[in-house]
């Protein structure tokens, strides 16, 4: 009964909202393949709570027309504990996954092309030892090779950098930060305009102990923006505090985009300046640490989770004169990571930012709806992550396949 109610709900959402081709995939590096169909499923960065059980790899069935959807069908093993299993990436041509273990400087190199269903760990890369930096965050394809942004220095404090690796993981270059803009969290690159914009968080002896230790003033306060070709800074604009997720717009050729600050409660956009280089321009007070940001696939939205206030928040920003909330929902207890589908109707999310801030024993990962009329959780999409055989896991990234 259970089954043919949610079946019911989803068949009713599809013909409310309308079901469109895919459009196309958001906030993945501009060289990766695209999918051409609706995703079938969802890959889900795991990281076990009791610290007997080893981190893993979720894949949930997410295939609308299979009868485990909504479930996790596998775990692979990644032969291992207490990595912190923070954020990923595909390589540019989608074959292999870049998960990075914030605390343990590893990085799993997955092959999710032979059996998308059954993803296999080929390698596991010490990438700190490798580049004299910790904490790797951002894994960002390009071609042939991946750029990861690192939070630390060697000894988890500052300079903070990045590092190019090649697809198999070999070590290429390192790239070091300006004296006076030491920290680093995430990068996003425009290959159009030869331009990579990088933000600037907070280093391991901040981000390792308790929360309510943190010294908020360890934190970066400016965007760098970059020649992407030569990997020099070219500007560096001040901000408010820990400016987090960098998104740039998605429309071809366009001098903007977008970054919030997770200590400053707000969103905040860039753009060229008349007479050269760029400026930016705060476009509102968001909910409380919002902690990650994503876009629709037409430009206008973008989707913030509010780790504080528990909320996922849609802002309308086609006119940055006039950016405005349009929607909100609460899917739970401390959202943070959320993945939008390629035809902007899908935002799956999960919640567990770090070990040393997550308040919540209850982990999960959701769905929400969107429509003309904003988000709308699923309510028969939920898959705890609490009371699993091998252990409760705390989820973080997600990728679709």
């Amino acid at each position: 009964m259970r089954h043919w109610l949610r079946s019911l709900n989803i068949a009713m959402a599809a013909t409310i909202v309308g079901w469109s081709p895919a459009c196309a995939e958001t906030c993945i590096s501009p060289f990766i393949k695209r999918l051409d169909r609706p995703e079938k499923i969802l890959y889900v960065s795991c990281s076990a709570i009791d610290g007997r059980h080893n981190d893993f790899v979720g894949v949930v069935d997410v295939d609308i027309n299979s009868a485990n959807y909504g479930k996790l069908i596998y775990q692979l093993d990644l032969g291992c504990r207490g990595n912190e299993m923070h954020h990923w990436g595909f390589t540019d041509d989608r074959t292999k996954i870049w998960a990075c273990g914030l605390f343990s400087d590893k990085v799993f190199i997955i092959d999710v092309a032979s059996s998308p269903g059954r993803p296999k760990l080929e390698k596991v890369v010490n990438v700190g030892q490798l580049s004299g930096l910790s904490g790797p965050h951002t894994a960002y394809a390009l071609p042939g090779r991946m750029l990861l942004t690192f939070l630390s220095g060697k000894n988890g404090g500052l300079p903070a950098g990045l590092a190019e690796f090649t697809n198999e993981g070999d070590f290429v270059r390192r790239l070091d930060l300006p004296g006076d803009a030491p920290y680093m969290h995430d990068v996003t690159i425009k290959p159009e305009l030869n331009l990579m914009v990088t933000s600037g968080f907070t280093p391991a002896t901040n981000y390792k102990v308790p929360l309510a230790q943190w010294n908020l003033n360890d934190a970066g306060k400016s965007l760098l923006i970059w020649d992407f070709k030569n990997r020099k800074v070219l500007q560096q604009i001040p901000l408010a505090g820990a400016p987090f997720e960098v998104r740039w717009s998605l429309k071809p050729g366009a001098r903007r985009g977008y970054v919030i600050c997770i200590f400053d409660d707000s969103l905040w956009a860039w753009y060229a300046s008349p007479g050269g280089g760029y400026q930016v321009k705060k476009l509102g007070r968001t909910g409380k640490m919002p902690s990650d940001l994503k876009q629709s696939p037409d430009d206008r939205f973008l989707y913030m989770t509010c780790n504080g206030s528990h909320e996922i928040q849609q802002w309308d920003v086609s006119d940055l004169d006039n950016a405005r909330l349009t929607s909100s929902v609460v899917p739970g207890a401390h959202p943070h990571m959320i993945h939008i589908s390629m035809d902007g109707k899908r935002l799956y999310a999960t919640n567990s930012l770090l070990s040393t801030v997550d308040p919540s024993s209850q982990y999960w990962i959701r769905l929400a709806r969107i429509g003309p009329d904003g988000m709308k959780m699923d309510p028969f999409f939920n898959v705890d992550l609490s009371q699993l055989p091998t252990g409760p896991a705390r989820p973080h990234d997600m990728l679709v396949n």
